[in-house]
């Protein structure tokens, strides 16, 4: 029997206001992103500090893939003032530095808390001890994991996500889905974690659709908030795959966003991990809990790559990397590099069929 175990609070389709009145906090670092600043949404957060009398900064220089050096910053800040609790608000890259901050900060001696709010419905970072950092130098995603970034409180208001744009909202869906499906087919998955990967899986195929044609459907965005955060909370239990280890390579490289390079590259690492009977046997179980064509361990694997195929498509998202405009010649050349550094990728180990190097290099050029 394996250890189970919940460490963040979660908080699902309430006001903010009303969670943050339940915190005894009288100082906190609030970390944004310029986009949430320029729409006036932040505004919500520090008009709450302001009628409670709440002693607050706000570090809002996150960047689209935070790097060491934007992190090295809001540490800076961070030091300065000198926080009971870190509020971030924001998407996946706001909370990763949130997350990163807080870890530097632990490994300095003083632990910070972190308190998340998501704005997107797709990386579940809000209960994960992952974050991804950018390595700008080299152009290399840096996937980095520890406990003492498990936020201690995840607040999932749908308030925040009513105003995002259609892409945002593929983007963010297709990576909960992608976490949801490597969770449930990872060398760590056990029950529970399945049970979880499941639930997120069919309320992402129900949901998804409706809220990127309809972001006004509040019901569609709390549903897609619950299950961006179970598939979280599943592949920080159970681990992910080769999936995310070829996606970290893409958009490090050619600056995409992790949450598309995932869904494009899905498809294909289904078709390949489908020549492992129990990998295979896992994607058929998914897709009989989908209701898809599922008479054969074979059919109801081959039925979920189509499956994937098919939302990705209705969600405007590329069926091939070459469909991002990426020059042939400058991602051939890259294929060796981008191979090994997968091969070294954390989330690798995750993968229940065995990869090796040409198997990496052969990815990498089928999904081009």
């Amino acid at each position: 029997m394996k250890i189970f175990q919940a460490d963040t609070q979660i908080f699902a389709g309430i006001d903010t206001e009303k969670v943050l009145e339940k915190i005894s906090c009288k100082k906190y670092i609030f970390m944004t992103d310029p986009m949430m600043v320029k729409i006036g949404i932040s505004k919500k957060i520090e008009e709450i500090f302001q009628r409670k009398g709440i002693e607050y900064e706000v570090f809002s220089d996150i960047e689209v893939n935070p790097s060491l050096e934007s992190i090295k910053k809001a540490l800076e800040k961070v030091i300065d003032f000198s926080p009971e609790k870190i509020l971030a608000l924001g998407g996946g890259s706001t909370l990763d530095s949130a997350k990163a901050v807080s870890y530097f900060m632990a490994k300095s001696g003083r632990e910070i808390p972190v308190i998340a709010i998501p704005t997107t419905c797709g990386t579940g970072s809000e209960v994960t001890s992952y974050a991804v950092i950018t390595d700008t130098v080299n152009n290399v995603k840096i996937p980095i994991k520890d406990d003492k970034m498990i936020p201690e409180i995840a607040i999932l208001d749908p308030e925040f996500t009513k105003t995002l744009p259609k892409s945002v909202v593929a983007d963010g869906g297709i990576d909960a889905l992608t976490h949801a499906i490597e969770a449930y087919t990872s060398k760590g998955a056990n029950l529970y974690t399945q049970i979880y990967s499941l639930y997120a899986i069919k309320t992402i195929f129900k949901n998804l659709l409706k809220m990127y044609e309809d972001i006004s459907n509040k019901e569609a965005r709390i549903e897609m908030g619950k299950a961006s955060c179970i598939a979280g909370f599943s592949f920080e239990k159970a681990g992910l795959g080769i999936n995310h280890s070829i996606a970290h390579n893409i958009g490090g490289k050619f600056h995409k966003a992790h949450g598309r390079a995932n869904g494009v590259v899905l498809p294909y690492i289904i078709k390949f991990n489908s020549t492992d009977e129990e990998t295979a046997k896992r994607y058929y179980e998914i897709a009989k809990e989908l209701e898809l064509p599922s008479s054969s361990i074979e059919e109801g694997a081959k039925s979920l790559a189509i499956a994937v195929e098919i939302l990705n498509k209705k969600l405007g998202i590329q069926s091939c990397v070459k469909e991002f405009g990426i020059d042939e010649k400058e991602y051939r050349d890259l294929i060796p590099e981008m191979a090994e550094v997968a091969m070294n990728d954390i989330c690798t180990s995750g993968n229940i069929k065995n990869v090796t190097i040409e198997d990496m290099k052969k990815l990498f050029e089928i999904v081009y």
